[in-house]
């Protein structure tokens, strides 16, 4: 596979999007697996620190309503 960017050979993918990428545009982000209610109703994550993330897309902090896929 090669980097979207510069067609080297990738190390890997992005985990937000799917984009390959190689060494040289790789970038690592917070990647929140789920989020559950804890003691004391206080709401708590299970994150990977260091997911790979190409630096170009763009996750969104907030969910996104898509009624028009029911």
């Amino acid at each position: 596979m090669k980097c979207f960017f510069c067609e080297k050979p990738a190390r890997g993918v992005c985990r937000f999007c799917g984009r390959a990428i190689c060494e040289d545009h790789t970038h690592t982000m917070p990647y929140i697996i789920t989020v559950y209610v804890g003691e004391g109703n206080t709401p708590k994550s299970i994150v990977v620190g260091d997911a790979l993330y190409c630096g170009t897309c763009k996750p969104q902090p907030e969910p996104i309503e898509m009624p028009e896929i029911y």
